[in-house]
């Protein structure tokens, strides 16, 4: 196991039974087992762990997605969804420790770096498209991940193609 996920898991780890903003370098080194160090070598604080796992889970929802034939919205959330199921216990412990907004920022961050300057058109897509995978997800994480998966692929396609700007009539 690389170091920095060890440092990644074992701050997960103590997520689940102390609160985020009471965990020390200390108790995550010693979980780790690595030195003080090393941990600043990798990280420069709990934030940067949770980032540094999202991605992880989030390059991993982006290469399955590639390697399906069948490129459709349906698949695309799909795909974020049963990939996000089998980290189910990070996403549900980041939740309780109050830190989905790092979800977000991960998804930014990719995106803006894999755009290389873009338009003004392309800017305010991304954060659109992003807007709405990010709550969509958060709105399933914090109805604890139980939803079928297949049900709320359809439905998260089905909002994209029936889209209505207007919520005020809802």
């Amino acid at each position: 196991m690389n170091t920095k996920k060890q440092i990644a898991d074992s701050l997960i780890n103590l997520m689940k039974n102390n609160d985020f903003e009471n965990i020390t370098v200390k108790e995550i080194t010693e979980k780790a087992g690595v030195n003080r160090s090393t941990y600043y070598r990798n990280f420069k604080s709990k934030e940067d762990i949770l980032k540094y796992k999202l991605e992880i889970i989030m390059e991993e929802y982006l290469a399955s997605f590639e390697n399906l034939e069948e490129k459709t919205k349906k698949n695309y959330i799909y795909t974020i969804l049963s990939t996000y199921s089998k980290h189910k216990n990070v996403f549900l412990t980041i939740h309780q420790a109050k830190q989905t907004y790092l979800i977000q920022q991960v998804y930014m961050e990719y995106f803006q770096n894999k755009i290389k300057n873009p338009s003004t058109y392309e800017l305010y897509k991304i954060y659109y498209h992003m807007g709405g995978i990010y709550s969509f997800t958060i709105c399933w994480i914090e109805h604890g991940m139980d939803d079928n998966l297949e049900e709320l692929a359809t439905i998260g396609a089905n909002i994209t193609e029936n889209f209505d700007p207007v919520l005020v009539n809802i």
